[in-house]
């Protein structure tokens, strides 16, 4: 009952969410990589993710080679309107998780900074609505991932210690 009064609410719907966040990230990574391959992780990571998300099927992206490098080149099918806004935030949390970890080190300390910039003010606020935190992916990847010194937490398979590992390869 509270699902559908929120979308009564709200004039913003799924399908724009879902576009304008998938375009948010693509332009930041296109700022700190090539054109194609910030286009390519996203449309590797769709695919990827249809088997968790199963409405990202309604979600496409065109040949890279004919894309205009704009949000119209990102379709997303109206049918996406009839989820629920919660598993809509599940999978945008793990696309912007995933993408940034695929990013890697040409990602950069802001980039989420940056996303959230290009993403918009309301749009930020209706993530943050339906469960997609940042500051979870910034902290999970400052934990998780190589800092400046080459170091990374790791936990221990068989117990709940946690030990620091240097990586070595730089």
């Amino acid at each position: 009952m509270f699902e559908n009064y929120e979308k009564e609410q709200r004039t913003i719907q799924n399908s724009d969410i879902l576009r304008r966040t998938i375009y948010s990230l693509v332009y930041v990574a296109r700022l700190k990589t090539s054109r194609d391959y910030a286009w390519s992780i996203i449309k590797k990571l769709l695919l990827d993710l249809k088997s968790n998300h199963d409405f990202l099927k309604y979600v496409t992206i065109g040949e890279i080679k004919s894309l205009k490098d704009c949000i119209e080149d990102i379709s997303v099918m109206s049918e996406i309107n009839q989820i629920e806004s919660n598993r809509i935030g599940k999978a945008i949390q793990e696309i912007v998780d995933t993408y940034k970890t695929k990013m890697g080190k040409k990602a950069g300390y802001f980039f989420l900074n940056e996303f959230k910039e290009i993403l918009g003010e309301e749009y930020y606020k209706i993530l943050k609505e339906i469960g997609v935190d940042l500051r979870l992916i910034d902290l999970q990847n400052q934990i998780y991932g190589y800092g400046d010194g080459g170091y990374k937490i790791k936990e221990k398979s068989d117990s709940n210690i946690a030990f620091i590992e240097k990586n070595d390869v730089e």
